[in-house]
């Protein structure tokens, strides 16, 4: 009997605790089932909180460069993206593709001629050095394209070519559209205004630059275009590294050298030897002009590699550079040839002409060049400062040298007959003109009467005296006086 009621009440207790564990379980599924139904009323609101509208996005630590992607509802050939860059950059620029330079997809922006607009410049980069501009892309520029507050925005939307490109050593570049983690770079130019409607438009080194990695596979799907403003963040990125390009000292120093050289030294190199006669320093100083030179030329020479428009060395401003580095190789054993064979000779040689002529070309080349380098550098205002540096040089020389001149002919005074100066020397009493108007004595000169006895000479009365110009009124010129024997008489 009290096992059968212990039965009983353990049996009661398991009915309570399964239909306790039931209701339980129809709660979790009814709880579960309204989850599903109140996200499947929201959609819209998760997925658009969730990615804003499917873009992934990125930022610069600066907000120098941002960059949006979609790939849209058509995910096997097009690409939307959009790219802003500050206004005060000359260009900025985004690289799909890779980490690196080398094979990168280059989506790059820069501000046009026209008012309030950009030029869109789609380029490949096969190494370390300027990309070059890539027109086989296929690409539509949309509206909200422009200059937009303080901004340079490019919003694309690419038919083709965004996908795969060619790349360095005959491989393909390409994006990866179902990648979580692509890598892709960034860069931006230096702080001027530049403005180009070329999209092959030459550029100048970049002032910064780094990498990043985008989430392309969550921009799939139904999306609007990708926008870009003020409180945009990152989404679906993020920054590898960032950082400050060093200066590109070589285009710099390559103008300093030549500029220095051939418009500096070389004009001193002149005066020397024209106002002063210093043949040494003037070896001296065009040597060491020579030398600056040749350093200049070959600092130039390397540079060309990292820049587009100088990789083929056929620009104007390139071909004359070797054209005065090889006349001043030229010039420099003209006047070795012409100081050793003067130095035997003293006299002028043929040597000697030839190396005046050569050197005035060499002027003339270099400072045209100078004006050609500056422009085919991107630097047009520091041609301003050339032109004043030239006045400058022209100016002093011209002093030195004439200058000069004019002090060694008022020192030396002056050099014939008949010229005023300071220190003139008065000519000899036989090599005189005779006076003008005046008239000769009226009386010739008293004849010679030798003394009598070959003693003194008679006295003569004062008023026999005839009042002649050669004989004085005043005086016994004559009286007393013992000339011993005859005397002839002296040649007027």
């Amino acid at each position: 009997m009290l096992l059968r009621k212990l039965g009983h009440a353990l049996a009661a207790t398991a009915g309570k605790f399964v239909l306790f564990s039931g209701r339980r379980t129809l709660f979790s599924f009814f709880t579960a089932a309204d989850t599903r139904s109140s996200a499947a009323l929201f959609p819209i609101a998760f997925a658009k909180e969730k990615d804003e509208a499917g873009q992934s996005t990125f930022v610069s630590p600066d907000g120098d460069v941002a960059f949006a992607i979609d790939i849209g509802e058509n995910a096997n050939t097009e690409v939307y993206f959009s790219l802003r860059v500050k206004k005060n950059r000359s260009w900025g620029a985004v690289g799909l593709g890779s980490e690196d330079m080398p094979g990168a997809l280059f989506l790059m922006v820069y501000k046009s001629r026209t008012t309030n607009n950009v030029t869109f410049s789609p380029r490949l980069a096969y190494g370390h050095y300027e990309p070059y501009y890539w027109d086989e892309m296929d690409y539509e520029v949309l509206n909200t394209t422009g200059i937009i507050d303080d901004h340079m925005v490019a919003t694309i939307r690419c038919k083709s070519g965004c996908r795969s490109w060619p790349s360095h050593g005959g491989q393909k570049g390409y994006l990866d559209v179902y990648d979580h983690n692509s890598k892709a770079i960034f860069a931006f130019g230096p702080k001027e205004d530049y403005y180009s409607d070329e999209t092959d438009a030459p550029l100048k080194y970049h002032a910064g630059y780094g990498s990043f990695s985008l989430d392309i596979k969550r921009t799939h799907g139904k999306s609007e275009l990708p926008s870009l403003g003020d409180s945009t963040k990152d989404v679906g990125s993020e920054l590898i590294y960032a950082t400050k390009a060093k200066p590109n000292w070589a285009s710099p120093l390559h103008g300093v050298f030549m500029v220095l050289s051939i418009i500096f030294l070389m004009p001193i190199g002149v005066v020397l030897l024209r106002s002063g006669g210093w043949v040494k320093w003037h070896a001296l100083n065009q040597s060491i002009a020579t030398l600056g030179v040749f350093a200049g030329f070959g600092i130039g020479v390397a540079n060309s590699f990292y820049y587009q428009r100088s990789r083929s060395f056929d620009d104007p401003h390139q071909i004359i550079g070797f054209v005065v580095t090889g006349l001043l190789l030229g010039q420099f054993g003209l006047g070795v040839m012409h100081h050793s064979q003067y130095r035997r000779t003293q006299a002028p040689t043929k040597y000697g002409k030839f190396h005046l002529w050569v050197g005035r070309i060499i002027l003339f080349l270099g400072t045209l060049n100078a004006f050609l380098g500056f422009t085919f550098a991107l630097n047009r205002k520091f041609g301003m400062l050339l032109a004043l540096l030239i006045i400058f040089i022209c100016i002093s020389s011209l002093i030195l040298i004439y200058g000069r001149r004019y002090m060694d002919k008022r020192r030396l005074g002056p050099r014939g007959p008949g010229l005023a100066g300071p220190q003139q020397y008065s000519a000899p009493p036989w090599r005189e003109p005779p006076p003008q108007h005046m008239g000769y004595p009226s009386d010739p000169p008293p004849g010679y009467q030798p003394p009598s006895n070959q003693a003194g000479l008679g006295q003569m009365s004062p008023a026999l005296r005839s009042p002649s110009p050669w004989q004085s009124n005043d005086k016994d010129d004559e009286a007393d006086l013992n000339l011993g024997r005859e005397q002839r008489p002296r040649e007027f």
